[in-house]
């Protein structure tokens, strides 16, 4: 099938560069000089959906949530450009990056925060936890799991960085993951300046969906979190990402 594999010749041989239908590996960065062609040939094009891509890269680049980013990518890319005079080969990739992390809908708006269990930065991992890789289910590609909670009390604690004081709505990934993975219900510490709140989620009825875990308010610059512990567990415990949803 010409759509999901390419190949080319290679000293003579036929080889295959790949196939879009073999997964096992998670998001991956686009630069934006692919958006560009070279300065030399034209100063003021960009190209979000042409970008330059081999056939193969281009199979997981088409898809409409990426074309949306590099687009919304490329009029911020316009702008910056046109407000400073210059090519857009040299508007700031940096200062775009940074924009988009900052003011995503860009409207002044305060993002969303989002603490992934491979975020080392704000995870604080205790006890026997095993990383696994599932192409397609976790958040990010991998998660932690704890399929023996009662040997000991192994804990992670998601911990986001809150800019700006306001009320977040707390939510909780549970990843579709196979049924003996599973957990029947998650129990949840979410410490909101000092104070330990406790919750319980219904892992059952969110598989591949964002569990509520409720609203709080926070402080900006104060030591929050939200520890997922295996303790009490009857059954595995999952730890994927806390999604941090401000609603102020």
């Amino acid at each position: 099938d010409s759509h999901n594999c390419q190949r080319i010749v290679k000293n003579g041989m036929v080889k295959n560069e790949g196939n879009v239908e073999v997964g096992g590996f998670g998001p991956y960065p686009i630069s934006y000089r692919s958006l560009v062609p070279k300065k030399t040939e034209c100063q003021n094009l960009l190209v979000p959906v042409c970008l330059s891509a081999s056939h193969i890269a281009f199979g997981s680049i088409r898809m409409e949530p990426v074309f949306m980013v590099l687009a919304q990518v490329s009029g911020l890319a316009a702008s910056m450009a046109i407000d400073n005079e210059i090519a857009v080969q040299d508007v700031d990739a940096a200062l775009i990056s940074r924009k988009m992390e900052e003011d995503p809908l860009l409207d002044g708006t305060i993002p969303e925060i989002i603490v992934d269990d491979l975020d080392s930065a704000a995870t604080e991992i205790s006890g026997q936890w095993e990383r696994r890789t599932i192409f397609g289910s976790p958040y990010n590609a991998t998660l932690l799991i704890n399929d023996n909670p009662l040997t000991e009390d192994s804990k992670i604690r998601f911990i986001p960085t809150v800019q700006k004081t306001g009320r977040y709505k707390v939510f909780y990934y549970c990843p579709r993951i196979r049924s003996r993975d599973r957990p029947a219900e998650v129990d949840v510490s979410v410490s909101v300046a000092g104070q330990l709140e406790q919750a319980k989620i219904n892992y059952q009825d969110h598989l591949g969906k964002w569990a509520e875990i409720g609203e709080y308010l926070f402080e900006a610059g104060a030591a929050h979190y939200v520890e997922v512990a295996s303790g009490n567990a009857a059954g595995p415990v999952v730890a994927d990402a806390v999604l941090f949803f401000p609603v102020f």
